[in-house]
């Protein structure tokens, strides 16, 4: 009778209760009504440790992450500090090296000195220098005479030199 279309003559027309006054809920009504909330209240408890753990193992990585970094970043400044180290004691040495070559050189006065003995013995060295030069050019000029000299009684003449004082 479900498919058949309610008319006047069937029990069910005027008679038949209205929804407000449908039959009263029973036992297994309440028991299906009781299982499906559970059913319900158990899948929201599942989806929400789902969730839980979806964001935990999000947190979890990303705090991995951080810490992976974290020591990434640790290794880097050590290294730096190692390579500072060895740079420093490598300087320190450099320093001690200069300090005892320092130590070893002559004071500022005698440094003073040297200078001054050195700068005048360059200048007698410039003043020799120029008497070379001028007893070069002496030499050549005597040298000049001779030979003009010598050239003189060749020549049959008289030297410039001659005052004719031999000659009668």
């Amino acid at each position: 009778m479900e498919g058949t279309p309610v008319t006047e003559d069937s029990p069910q027309s005027p008679q038949s209760p209205s929804a407000s006054e449908a039959e009263p809920v029973t036992r297994e009504d309440l028991k299906a009504l009781r299982r499906w909330t559970l059913v319900a209240g158990i899948w929201a408890v599942a989806a929400t440790a789902v969730a839980l753990i979806a964001l935990l193992d999000t947190s979890k990585g990303a705090a991995e992450q951080r810490a992976g970094a974290a020591e990434d970043r640790a290794a880097e400044v050590e290294k730096r500090a190692t390579k500072l180290d060895r740079d420093q004691r490598g300087f320190s040495t450099r320093i001690e090296e200069v300090e005892s070559r320092l130590g070893s050189l002559a004071p500022l006065s005698d440094v003073t000195k040297l200078q001054d003995r050195v700068g005048r013995a360059e200048e007698n060295a410039s003043e020799a220098n120029d008497r070379v030069g001028n007893a070069a050019d002496k030499a050549n000029s005597l040298e000049d005479r001779v030979e003009a000299l010598e050239d003189a009684p060749a020549r049959g003449g008289s030297s410039p030199d001659d005052t004719g004082a031999d000659n009668p």
